[in-house]
């Protein structure tokens, strides 16, 4: 165990579950309980239990079965018991990724050939149910582990309530441990009413999955196809950690964009890839690609040209919502964007710094003048219909085309092909 000062939430949560003495998941006395691995969407909930615990515990569970079960388009709880009955036989490896991968109902359509799956089947199929049964049993029973994933991916045919019913009954019955690993907000509506209710009787132990994006970055950037980038990881995860999410699957797609960049173009420098990460990150959450600014001969366009560029206000009076830059010089350099910025924001909403574009834009449609409104009541309600509709992209406007401004951070040729690779995925010598 690292000392106190080198301990990340994962390393804990590993050591806790699978290192210490009697670690949680191989103590026999917590046979027959399921817990809950919970955290945000994104996270690398799957990438920790798949990467940091599964090969582990495998290794130390010896003869007794440790399955990962995705509920991803599974629409019936028989199908699902055949997978799990499958995989915990182990008649083969093989058959066991090959079940994992597409379910038990892609084993119906293969043939007897001479390939080793077809022959694995075929000696499978022809084994009686109660030797199916009784080996698929003994590989779970007192001490095996069942992983379940994908909630939020199951089919609606199968019933939230039963579905855990199914899954509190196999614990019990069986004497396993169930783990459950759920995002904390997969649930709306009735499903989350039924959650809430059953999730008392099932669950004997929650754990909360909340690493760091360095944490994260770390225990995705090791993979050994990633090390050609260990000299760039550090402005990476600079570039991550600006923009504030922990996503697991964004960051495996910026660290293989940054890399095909580095084979592609034979370098990659800090302002480059501070573009591509924002970049990646923008076009994956937002499907926007910010435009490069043009510049107007005069008024507050000149100011406020980035925001003009790629947003058509419905009413020019709303461009003052953005503090001015200031300045009639084009480019200023990213420090000078984000200090002068900073300063005429804090002067004019010293007290708002954390307000959305959408709610700074609604505060100013209620602006007085004179004791009187800014705004009509009918331009009021014109722009907050448009307000509705536009939201997500207002935000991913402030965030990414004001408060991160990357754009200029490159020439405008070499801001050119990033946005065109990560729109197109297409990348040209």
């Amino acid at each position: 165990m690292p000392n106190n000062k080198e301990q990340t939430q994962t390393d804990i949560l590993k050591h806790y579950l699978l290192e210490k003495d009697n670690p949680y998941l191989l103590d026999e006395n917590n046979n027959g309980k399921t817990i809950m691995l919970s955290g945000a969407w994104g996270s690398g909930k799957t990438h920790f239990w798949q990467e940091a615990i599964e090969p582990d515990l495998k290794t130390k569970l010896e003869d007794k079965a440790c399955l990962y079960v995705s509920l991803y388009g599974k629409d019936n709880l028989d199908s699902l018991k055949k997978e799990i009955l499958i995989n915990a036989s182990s008649v083969d490896n093989l058959l066991s990724k090959e079940v994992a991968s597409f379910g038990f109902d892609v084993l119906s359509s293969i043939k007897d050939s001479d390939l080793k799956i077809g022959q694995l089947f075929k000696a499978f199929s022809e084994a009686t149910d109660s030797g199916k049964s009784s080996k698929g049993l003994e590989q779970l029973k007192d001490g095996g582990i069942i992983c379940f994933d994908d909630f939020e991916r199951k089919s609606e045919k199968i019933n939230l309530n039963d579905l855990f019913d199914f899954i509190s009954q196999l614990a019990i019955e069986l004497n396993c441990k169930i783990i459950i690993i759920l995002n904390s907000d997969v649930f709306t509506g009735k499903e989350a009413e039924i959650f809430s209710n059953v999730k008392e009787k099932t669950i004997s132990k929650f754990f909360y999955f909340n690493p760091s994006p360095e944490e994260l970055f770390n225990s995705i950037s090791d993979n050994s196809k990633y090390d050609a980038l260990n000299e760039y990881k550090t402005n990476i995860l600079s570039a991550i950690e600006e923009t504030e999410e922990l996503n697991a699957r964004i960051y495996t797609q910026v660290l293989d964009n940054c890399l095909e960049w580095l084979e592609v173009k034979k370098g990659i420098d800090s302002n480059s890839i501070r573009v591509l990460v924002l970049s990646t990150f923008n076009f994956v959450l937002n499907h926007i690609i910010l435009l490069r600014p043009k510049f107007f001969p005069t008024g507050y366009k000149e100011d406020y040209n980035i925001v003009y560029t790629q947003f058509n206000f419905p009413d020019t009076r709303l461009y003052k919502i953005f503090p001015s830059r200031q300045s009639t010089t084009f480019p200023l350099s990213r420090e000078e964007v984000l200090g002068r910025k900073e300063d005429a924001f804090m002067r004019r909403y010293p007290n708002d710094t954390t307000l959305s574009l959408p709610d700074k834009i609604r505060r100013k449609l209620s602006e007085t003048k004179n004791d009187s409104h800014i705004f009509s009541d009918s331009q009021q309600t014109s722009l907050l219909n448009w307000l509705n509709i536009e939201s997500k992209r207002l935000d991913a406007l402030w965030k990414y085309g004001y408060s991160l401004y990357y754009i200029d951070d490159i020439n405008q040729n070499s801001y050119s092909e990033v946005s065109q690779f990560v729109e197109t995925g297409i990348l040209l010598p």
